[in-house]
């Protein structure tokens, strides 16, 4: 039983949901292999970015979330994840004039209802830092108006080195006084110090990426100490360059220094890959052995901001996995 804590709704699509969609809203997109062209050109953070706000585009109505959660939740089950935790944007929906309160209601409930097979999903509500804290405040707006027990937790992504973590630590301290849990993007494509920076003013209850710790020996002191869990995607970090070409992956390092690791998928559409893939690729080309990949495997179920009970069950699970 796998858990993957560390994916992003839009990215988690189907591909032929993207064509669905595209056909739907006449986009380029319908044409045979043009989305897979420009997936295929992805080299940095940037061309990530754009590719991600373009497939954004393709929703015209909330109506369309729902039936996209639905595919999500069954690709995942197909992939054999038994829990997810993805970050949806409810700014996103309003970027492009959509109810941001009934978008975020479609997901949910797209992802409440029961089907064989289907990953049990949970809602991350995601603010994008390069569009500040009052931005990040009407997410949690949204949520104090009408909770919504799909939703577990509150992170920050987009583009990392665009504001400060400090700028948002009113913002995490509303989140935790709302009741969710925390997580935050840093140490992807920024360096250490912007772990350091997260740590201190968010105090969040994991990290995405955190792959830069390597190159400070105090982080990775602290992250192993403070036993954070870090929800690593070896394979998006190398296609946007997150972890340079030619260089060894810092997956390994990691570990070695005692960091609690967790194994994640983080965009599967952009970047071609699946949880459990990633597992594939650690065992692989990092040479992860069996014992390494199951503590990675326990260690998301650990991160998870589920019930005891789920997260017993997933780590009972996770004994009759082979890695």
């Amino acid at each position: 039983m796998l858990a993957d804590c560390h994916l992003h709704f839009e990215g988690c699509l189907p591909e032929e949901t993207v064509r669905r969609l595209a056909a739907a809203a006449g986009h380029r997109y319908e044409a045979p292999g043009v989305f897979e062209t420009e997936r295929s050109r992805i080299a940095d953070k940037d061309g990530f970015l754009r590719l991600y706000a373009e497939v954004c585009r393709l929703f015209r109505a909330p109506e369309d979330y729902f039936e996209a959660g639905r595919s999500v939740a069954a690709d995942l089950g197909r992939d054999g994840l038994a829990y997810a935790e993805i970050y949806v944007s409810p700014e996103i929906f309003r970027k492009f004039d959509l109810p941001a309160d009934e978008c975020l209601a479609a997901i949910a409930a797209a992802f409440e209802k029961p089907e064989p097979g289907r990953a049990r999903c949970r809602i991350l509500l995601d603010a994008v830092r390069q569009w500040g804290p009052d931005s990040a405040g009407r997410v949690l707006d949204l949520h104090e108006d009408n909770p919504l027990p799909a939703v577990v937790g509150f992170g920050l992504g987009g583009d990392e080195g665009a504001l400060p973590a400090e700028a948002f630590a009113g913002v995490y301290l509303r989140a935790r006084a709302l009741g969710l849990r925390t997580s935050v993007h840093a140490g992807e494509w920024e360096g250490p110090e912007s772990i350091s920076q997260a740590l201190d003013a968010l105090r969040p209850d994991r990290l995405d990426h955190g792959i830069a710790a390597v190159r400070d020996p105090k982080v990775l002191s602290r992250l192993a100490e403070e036993s954070t869990i870090l929800c690593v995607a070896p394979t998006s970090n190398r296609i946007t360059g997150a972890a340079p070409a030619g260089e060894a992956h810092p997956l390994a390092r990691l570990l070695e220094a005692g960091v609690h690791v967790a194994l994640s998928a983080d965009d599967p559409l952009f970047f071609r890959t699946t949880t459990a893939a990633e597992y594939r690729i650690a065992r692989d080309e990092l040479g992860l052995d069996e014992e390494r990949l199951r503590r990675c495997a326990e260690n998301a179920w650990r991160a998870a901001f589920c019930s005891p009970a789920e997260r017993q069950a997933g780590l009972d699970g996770v004994a009759s996995v082979r890695f």
